[in-house]
This record gives structure tokens, C-alpha cells and sequence, in this order.
């Protein structure tokens, strides 16, 4: 476990603890990448005379993505994890946080031994703040603030029983306006399943869903008739038709990613045209687990 910010511990346990500085090693790892709800039960029946006890929380930045740790005695509790707004327990009032997009975090069956009304601030690349929406019949919340909707996790870690959410570090590459050349080029055939977009400070995301297990070539550029169109090319390693899932054109309608059209070819390759408000910086990102073609287009 690498060295953390100790933010509150139980006082009948620990004294506080401050360590500061960055909790990173050679052995660190990668950013998360998914988005979707988690899950997980508990260590202990729920008629434990032990239930597990929420006695501190801790936060630390890493190389590629910020963690909170929640830690227990007795064991650790269901939880679920997921993007959604924070509300307080028995009000049902919505608690605001600093930054674009909430994480919530909910405990079943855990009772807390911590100060449940202190805001915590870290302000680190992505988790900016920490608030509590209380406990009630063993049920407690929770909601990190982020700068972003990201990529995130959930480690059940042990000895001593913890809950590590990690949330990904926001991307470093620039936007640029060069083509861009890259994947495995071993997918066997273009598959794409579906188109998702989504606003996000700063930019617009068009990904593309592939039911491939590695990605084809990919191309991205201008296009030179349409300057504000951005051309995404998908490249199989063999002849096969390529196959594309839902509409289109598929609607985006978003401030800067309007829509994507979609060319399919009998030579092994898919192209497919973003039409844009204004010609601007992209970045593309290659994801696998699932395999996804991730194209941000500056405001």
C-alpha cells in the first residue's frame, strides 16, 4: 500500500496522521478506464454482532489517478459505486460538490466512526472534494467531487479491511490538429456496436464501441472538402465487411460534435465523418477492456 494522505482516523483507534506528498511506485497502476456502476457484498453475514465500522478515510495522488480509502474494522461492507448525485439520508435534499460530475459512494450495512459532517478538500488532479449525505440504518453515503466524469474503480483490499476508489487523472496529451495513426491492427474485422458522446469542461468525447478484442488501424484527420469534419478510418487486418451497429447517421448534437456518419466498405475498412461547429483540436485515445476509439474534440 503506498504512503497517503491520512484525512480523519477514529481517535479511539489513531492519532491523526498527515503524510503529504505524492503516493506513487514502480509498481503503480494503470488509470482506470471504466464508467460503469460497481458492485460487492460484504465479508460478513449481516447478523454479525460485528458489523463493519467505517473508522477513517484517507486520500492520495498517483501517477495516472487519485485514491480514496475508506477504512473499516470488522470486515468491509456491500457497496455500489457510480456516477449519480448526491442526496442527504432521510431528506432526500441534494448535497452539491465542487467540480463537473459526482461519484457515489454507498455503504450497506456499515455504521460509522467518523465525523460524518466534515467536508474534505484535496483538491488533487481529479478528486477535488469529499462530503458524507450521513448514515441510517446502516446505510452510508457518500460523493466525491471530480473534475470530470472519468474512469474508475473499486479495490476490496485486506489486513487491515479497506475500499480503495480510485478515479482517473484526466487526460495530458495536447489537442492538435496532425493526423493521427495508431492501434494494434489485429482485429479481423471492424465491428463497431454503437456511438457515445458527451460534453465535458473544455471538450467534446465521440466514442466508438468496438466488439473486438484489440483495435484495427485507425486513422484520424480533417478531412480536406470539410475542413470541420473529422475523419475517423477503421482498418481490419483482413477483407472482411465491416459491420456497423444503430443509426446512420448517428445524432451527437452536442456544442462542438454535431454528428457521425458512417461509410462501410467491401475492402475491410469503416470510415466514419464527425461533422463539427468549427475546425479545432482533437485527441484520440485507444481504451481496451472493453475496446473503445475515443476522439475528444476541443471547444
Amino acid at each position: 500500500m503506498n504512503p497517503l494522505r491520512i484525512l480523519s482516523v477514529a481517535a479511539v483507534l489513531l492519532p491523526v496522521l498527515l503524510v503529504t506528498g505524492t503516493a506513487s511506485a514502480a509498481g503503480d497502476l494503470p488509470a482506470p478506464t471504466s464508467v460503469t456502476p460497481v458492485t460487492g457484498t460484504a465479508t460478513v453475514p449481516p447478523w454479525d454482532p460485528n458489523p463493519p465500522t467505517l473508522v477513517g478515510l484517507r486520500t492520495g495522488r498517483h501517477d495516472a489517478y487519485d485514491r480514496t480509502v475508506f477504512d473499516f474494522t470488522g470486515g468491509t461492507p456491500g457497496y455500489r459505486v457510480e456516477y449519480a448525485p448526491l442526496v442527504a439520508e432521510g431528506s432526500g435534499q441534494r448535497i452539491p460538490l465542487a467540480g463537473a460530475a459526482t461519484l457515489r459512494v454507498v455503504f450497506d450495512g456499515a455504521y460509522p466512526a467518523v465525523d460524518l459532517t466534515r467536508v474534505y478538500d484535496p483538491r488533487l488532479p481529479t478528486l477535488l472534494q469529499i462530503r458524507s449525505g450521513g448514515a441510517s440504518e446502516g446505510h452510508i453515503t457518500f460523493g466525491l467531487g471530480v473534475a470530470d466524469r472519468v474512469g474508475f474503480r473499486v479495490l476490496r483490499l485486506t489486513d487491515p479491511p479497506r475500499l480503495a476508489v480510485d478515479v482517473a487523472h484526466q487526460p495530458t496529451q495536447p489537442f492538435t490538429t496532425e493526423r493521427f495513426s495508431g492501434g494494434a491492427g489485429t482485429a479481423a474485422q471492424v465491428q463497431i456496436t454503437g456511438v457515445r458522446s458527451a460534453t465535458h469542461p473544455g471538450y467534446d468525447r465521440v466514442v466508438f464501441d468496438l466488439a473486438t478484442a484489440t483495435t484495427p488501424l485507425v486513422t484520424v484527420a480533417y478531412t480536406g472538402p470539410n475542413p470541420s469534419t473529422v475523419f475517423v478510418g477503421f482498418t481490419a487486418a483482413t477483407t472482411q465487411r465491416g459491420v456497423v451497429g444503430g443509426p446512420n447517421p448517428a445524432p451527437v448534437g452536442l456544442g462542438q460534435a454535431k454528428s457521425v456518419s458512417f461509410n462501410v466498405y467491401d475492402n475491410g475498412t469503416v470510415s466514419a465523418f464527425i461533422t463539427t461547429g468549427h475546425r479545432t483540436g482533437y485527441r484520440v485515445l485507444l481504451l481496451s477492456n472493453p475496446t473503445r476509439v475515443v476522439v475528444d474534440i476541443a471547444h
